[in-house]
């Protein structure tokens, strides 16, 4: 899917500024990293925290979407979206990474523990990029 696509099927649209909202996802954004960051990750779990680490780097560029007036309700037109509107973001890294989150979450599929974490550094790395660049308020 597009992003001319996205907007035509009302995946993409149209929001006010809401510095507020922008704050509470950064905010719980940092919470999820932060678990999973202290958290006894296993070869058992890997799949979970891998999960969890994407909802963070989602969060961050939804975040980053409202702040540029954008609601987006679907994760492929969130990196449309940004591909669009970015010069320097990471679509093909955010898309891979999205697309073996959907494997685990919607076909139980597992991550390799050496490759899960490699990836979870990844996200964080990625995350840490937007908001330094992006998300950075008074």
């Amino acid at each position: 899917m597009d992003i001319d696509e996205c907007f035509r099927k009302g995946l993409i649209k149209k929001t006010r500024v809401d510095e507020g909202h922008v704050k509470s996802l950064i905010e719980m954004a940092d919470i999820k990293e932060d678990t999973v960051l202290h958290a006894t990750i296993d070869e058992r779990n890997i799949s979970a925290y891998f999960s969890l680490a994407y909802d963070s780097l989602r969060e961050t560029l939804e975040a980053l979407c409202i702040l540029k007036g954008y609601k987006v309700l679907s994760h492929v037109c969130l990196g449309e979206l940004l591909n669009d509107l970015l010069d320097t973001f990471e679509y093909e890294e955010f898309d891979r990474v999205r697309w073996i989150r959907n494997g685990i979450n919607y076909y139980g599929k597992k991550v390799e523990h050496q490759q899960g974490k490699e990836i979870i550094n990844k996200i964080f790395k990625m995350k840490k990029r937007i908001q330094e660049k992006y998300l950075t308020f008074q």
